[in-house]
């Protein structure tokens, strides 16, 4: 896998490990950027997976300066910073939509700034819709929608955009979104199960 990683890193700038949970997400992203010969690397994760992550990097003892920090410190590293790779753990919490989140402008911004390698990681791109996708990637400028000003121009394409009511007024609903967001995604993407890890229970 980091093999394959570092292969579409090196033509695409980005990305997205969707491996199962405990399938070793955060050592390969480690391996991947050993690899490319980075030097800082800025790893956001939520809070209670920093020691882990640092435990991780630690172990495998990596050529490059690592700076782990949570979503809500993250504002804290978004200038007088140069990072040649950031790692978007849990990345399906930046899927907010039809309005990008807080955390997904945030991360633009940071990777907006520095043009880096970026890796997205997470064991459900979409739990929810496919349209989850959009706000995820949307900040990498070679991200494959990046052509879509907006959320809104996206969705002409790759949403089935209905309605539903709520207290008796209609609303669009953008949750139907096509399964060709994650073929658009299947160039940038690699999926590893429990199962392909040889997890018996």
């Amino acid at each position: 896998i980091i093999d394959k990683g570092v292969a579409i890193l090196s033509i695409h700038r980005f990305i997205y490990l969707a491996m199962e949970v405990r399938t070793g997400k955060t050592l390969t992203s480690l391996g991947i950027l050993n690899n490319m010969g980075v030097k800082q690397v800025l790893f956001i994760t939520k809070k209670k997976a920093i020691g882990s992550i640092t435990n991780d990097y630690e172990a495998l003892n990596p050529s490059f300066k690592i700076t782990v920090v949570n979503y809500e410190s993250l504002h804290l590293f978004e200038d007088n910073y140069k990072w040649d790779a950031v790692v978007v753990d849990e990345a399906h919490s930046l899927g907010a939509f039809p309005k990008p989140s807080n955390r997904a402008i945030a991360v633009k911004r940071v990777v907006s700034k520095n043009k880096p390698y970026v890796i997205l990681m997470s064991g459900t791109p979409t739990p929810e819709s496919y349209s989850q996708m959009y706000h995820q990637v949307y900040g990498i400028p070679s991200n494959p929608f990046s052509a879509y000003a907006n959320f809104y121009k996206f969705c002409h394409d790759y949403v089935n955009v209905g309605q539903k009511r709520i207290n008796g007024m209609f609303i669009n609903d953008y949750s139907n979104g096509k399964e060709s967001i994650i073929q658009a995604m299947s160039p940038y993407t690699i999926n590893y199960t429990q199962s392909e890890a040889g997890f018996e229970v």
